[in-house]
């Protein structure tokens, strides 16, 4: 029999349902095989809808990146093969083989850096792509200066000589809907990380037991993934023993005549609701944005007690909202002085939420219910 994912007869581990989603504090289940010498494995995932992450034993671990798009199809099915080891026998068509640990790999995301040197495996980077999007005091910027990363210039058009020069063995990417990706050198291995499409923030910071797989660090990955769910799940608790009311959220602002909001399913919705926050439109289908205009957006959030705001390069406040827009000055939020706002240019936040969504669900829990979180100092937001 052919070794897949899908030949296994995949469980869903037991876990403890809290505020929407499993908490399964690094408990695992095994299940029976049905093939040639592998009695058992090992399902390493447990949260992620796109990633499913299997030791089948012999130093094989199996990996299945689900297309978000196109159901039943994949985006990439991987055998991570140790490099001492043997490769298993019929092994499924199509699937890619990496020898592992990983020592060279072209990243093309800082999200994916940094998950990297969080686990101990910067080393391991050779090269990136939008090499001048990381900052000056991140890691990989002063690696690239030294001439130890090599940089190949735009994720959409990298240059494929600096890649097969750098002796990358994979390219770690992050997939775009109805964008075909460069073709790459065959000497290197595409591996789609579409992490950003999970709707679960504990389902998308489970994708760095991926990473951890990759460099040799499953230890590592394991452990600060079990910390990340013990924290989320205490945040959510702290924030339903609250005294104060859930407070109504709204989020972002009109932009070229189109406010986009998170749809009820999404991550951010998601978020908002664990943290003890109202979100108006969480009645609505679907993962991504629903674009609307101000004035659909007053019909339901014209009386949020919070208004939270992403910007880059300057602050927002009430002052600065009512300066963009007259009409900001009728939402409840603005009289009230319950804007806050994070400076992305400055703050890390879209590079540290990946693999920590607790990060942010603090600042959350924080805003809408003080009275819990009395010691705490926001991290990326600020109310100045």
């Amino acid at each position: 029999m052919r070794l897949t994912l899908k030949s296994l007869a995949f469980i869903i581990p037991g876990a403890i349902a809290l505020s929407g989603f499993w908490a399964c504090k690094g408990s695992q289940e095994r299940w029976d095989g049905d093939y040639d010498n592998i009695e058992t494995a090992d399902t390493l995932t447990h949260h992620a809808r796109y990633l499913t992450i299997a030791d089948i034993g012999g130093g094989t671990v199996l990996v299945d990146i689900a297309d978000p798009w196109n159901e039943g199809k994949y985006l990439g099915r991987y055998a991570l093969v140790h490099r001492d080891s043997t490769l298993p026998a019929d092994l499924a068509e199509g699937t890619a083989v990496v020898r592992t640990p990983v020592d060279k790999a072209a990243v093309y995301s800082s999200v994916h850096t940094g998950g990297l040197a969080e686990l101990g495996a910067i080393g391991a980077v050779c090269a990136v792509a939008d090499a001048e999007y990381f900052p000056e005091s991140d890691t990989v910027a002063a690696l690239i200066k030294q001439g130890k990363i090599a940089a190949l210039g735009s994720s959409q058009s990298p240059s494929a000589e600096r890649l097969v020069a750098s002796g990358a063995q994979v390219v770690l990417r992050s997939p775009m809907q109805g964008i075909s990706a460069p073709p790459l050198p065959s000497s290197v291995i595409p591996i789609e990380l579409a992490d950003y499409l999970e709707t679960s923030p504990i389902g998308r910071a489970e994708w760095l037991l991926l990473l951890g797989e990759l460099t040799g660090r499953r230890d590592e990955a394991r452990e600060i993934f079990t910390g990340v769910i013990d924290r989320y799940s205490e945040l959510v608790f702290k924030a339903g023993t609250s005294a104060i009311a859930k407070p109504k959220v709204l989020t972002e602002s009109e932009q070229s005549g189109i406010w986009y909001v998170p749809a009820g399913e999404s991550y951010m919705a998601r978020m908002i609701s664990d943290a003890g926050g109202v979100w108006p439109w969480a009645d609505t289908q679907g993962t991504g944005s629903l674009a609307l205009s101000l004035e659909k957006v007053a019909e339901r959030a014209l009386d949020a007690d919070v208004w939270l705001l992403r910007t880059f390069g300057h602050t927002a406040d009430a002052a600065s909202l009512i300066a963009q827009n007259k009409r900001y000055g009728a939402f409840k939020a603005v009289k009230e002085g319950k804007v806050y706002g994070c400076d992305t240019s400055v703050k890390p936040l879209f590079n540290e939420i990946a693999f920590h969504p607790e990060y942010l669900l603090a600042d959350y829990v924080a805003i809408f219910h003080p009275d819990v979180m009395k010691d705490y100092t926001l991290r990326y937001f600020s109310n100045d």
